[in-house]
């Protein structure tokens, strides 16, 4: 991949959605339910071979104009080709990640696709606050430790933190259900005041009706792992992902992915409820209060609840 800062967003590799993956394996279902061969379709279309099966297959866009004439030669009913072409439409909006692609791993970057399409989902967090619930000022604090990078990619890994949170709002805003280790709450990051402010900011946060925020207590030792489970809105299948520090894997796994659901389920019976969690959350601001009152540091008092849109 050249790294030209010229080069456009929309030129870059295209990576599939659910409603992507799920319009190519109906479209695929339909060719072969008519009889059809990918030459045949090849054949009768006009198009390339390789341009039928990198759609089928999810690797490349497949646009409502291509929709409609795969669905003439298919013979698809009216109100089925308007659902396809929608799909289509939806599936082509704004990939907005692809624009930091020279910044982000693959796996990452196919990550943010999913979260992007996701209707659900579910973080399992031990160290940090998970991403979609972060400061400006927390990313910060996290990007300032650990080894010495390139200033473009901490500037571009501060931007896409950032982006993502837009999933929280909107007409269809995605449903986060964080389960977080206590131990979060006591990293301060940036410091104590850094600290305040991303819990209270939390605290903001969990009043919405799409996010559910519980805290696991040292109360109930468990082994915690960190995790993301998303959910399609529609037939699409669920993937996880397991973060680690040399990468994010993903798997669409059947036996995996209900691994990984029982284990968020193991955490959520022993997990505080919201009201639990929003009152030990508040706790610990009043601790930050104190350390910083005895320091005399002490930092201001709380304001108007800070809310997620950037």
């Amino acid at each position: 991949m050249s790294d030209s800062p010229g080069r456009e967003w929309w030129k870059l590799p295209f990576t599939a959605s659910w409603t992507q993956k799920a319009l190519a394996d109906e479209l695929s279902r339909l060719r072969k339910e008519r009889g059809h061969s990918v030459r045949d379709v090849a054949e009768r279309t006009g198009w390339s071979i390789a341009k039928i099966s990198r759609g089928e297959n999810g690797v490349s866009k497949i646009s409502p104009l291509d929709v409609r004439r795969l669905a003439e030669l298919y013979e698809v009913a009216g109100a089925d080709v308007d659902r396809l072409c929608e799909m289509a439409r939806d599936s082509v909006a704004d990939a907005w990640w692809r624009r930091y692609e020279r910044w982000l791993n693959p796996t990452f970057l196919e990550f943010l696709a999913y979260e992007a399409d996701a209707a659900r989902a579910w973080s399992v967090q031990t160290m940090f606050v998970p991403g979609l619930l972060q400061t400006s000022d927390y990313v910060k604090a996290i990007l300032s430790i650990g080894p010495v990078r390139d200033p473009d990619r901490n500037d571009a890994d501060y931007e896409v933190r950032l982006r993502r949170q837009r999933r929280l709002e909107g007409p269809d805003p995605i449903e986060l259900n964080a389960l977080i280790a206590e131990s979060v709450l006591h990293w301060q990051f940036g410091g104590g005041e850094v600290m305040r402010g991303q819990l209270t900011h939390l605290c903001a946060l969990a009043e919405r009706p799409n996010v559910n925020v519980r805290v696991i207590p040292f109360a109930h030792p468990v082994p915690i792992y960190p995790v993301d489970l998303f959910e399609s809105g529609g037939e699409g299948p669920a993937v996880v992902f397991s973060e680690t520090q040399w990468g994010t894997p993903f798997t669409e796994d059947p036996i995996e992915l209900r691994q990984a659901r029982r284990e968020i389920h193991r955490l959520e019976e022993v997990a505080l409820s919201e009201q639990g969690t929003i009152e030990m959350i508040e706790r610990r601001v009043r601790e930050l209060d104190r350390c910083a009152s005895t320091s005399g540091t002490r930092p201001p008092p709380p304001t108007a609840a800070p809310t997620a849109s950037k």
